[in-house]
């Protein structure tokens, strides 16, 4: 039978030993509040610390994108047409010009020397193959013994030995003795400019094409030039700028040599 003094009266240990006060369990809960939101102020801070360095890696990295983009584009000026026969117009904020995208040429035939190919106000021009032309493409004449060059536009469907135009040629063009034959170039019209906050690329009368976004501002120098013709170097400055943090910005400069 068990001791009934035990029962009633447990050892002193026992009597000894007593849990947490409500006042001591309010401080322990105190400072655990504190010590984690501490924790978590310092972690946000560290994400926030990190997300601005990724986003100035990546807005640094667009830029050095659009920068080689813009530069490639603007080398392709003049490509596969007559020297002087590039840039269209410039502004501050945008160029046009013109380029053989397709590489289309052709040339008027050889002949003895003053042997006429075609007179002025021919609505058709003698070549050597005008089938690489179709119907609605744009074309330059240049006369490289004169350095003179008109434009026109292919009218109608060409034929291995001649090419129907949709104006009359305000030029007549003889054979050559010094073999400088008379050159028949396609041509594209480009122009590249800010759109919002997007570098676009617009082909002939084709929906502008995106090539770079977030750009803040984007601006062309073309050293005091004014006349289309005499251009030879461009300016680039392009504002880079994060769409989710404006104060993330970083500015690229560059000069660009353009082919002709």
């Amino acid at each position: 039978m068990p001791n009934e003094k035990m029962l009633n009266h447990p050892p002193k240990k026992f009597l000894d030993e007593r849990g947490f006060t409500i006042v001591e369990m309010l401080i322990a809960s105190l400072i655990g509040v504190i010590v984690l939101g501490a924790t978590i102020y310092i972690f946000t801070l560290q994400e926030d610390v990190l997300n601005s360095e990724n986003s100035s890696t990546d807005i640094r990295a667009k830029g050095r994108h659009a920068m080689k983009v813009l530069s490639k584009e603007l080398k392709m000026a003049g490509f596969g047409l007559p020297t002087k026969e590039s840039v269209t117009a410039i502004s501050s904020t945008s160029i046009s010009y013109r380029v053989n995208n397709d590489d289309v040429r052709t040339s008027t035939p050889p002949g003895a020397s003053g042997t006429t190919i075609t007179t002025a106000g021919d609505t058709v021009i003698t070549v050597v193959n005008g089938s690489v032309f179709t119907d609605g493409d744009k074309i330059v004449i240049y006369n490289p013994s004169f350095g003179r060059a008109e434009y026109n536009i292919v009218d109608g469907t060409p034929t291995t030995t001649s090419i129907p135009l949709d104006t009359a040629l305000i030029n007549g063009y003889v054979a050559s003795a010094n073999a400088k034959l008379v050159t028949i170039n396609k041509y594209n019209d480009v122009t590249l400019g800010l759109s919002g906050t997007t570098i676009t690329k617009t082909v002939d009368s084709g929906s502008p094409v995106t090539l770079v976004g977030e750009v803040s501002n984007l601006s062309f120098d073309f050293y005091g030039v004014t006349e289309t013709s005499l251009v030879k170097r461009v300016g680039v400055t392009i504002n880079m700028q994060d769409s989710n943090d404006s104060s993330i910005t970083f500015d690229y400069k560059s000069d660009v040599i353009l082919r002709n």
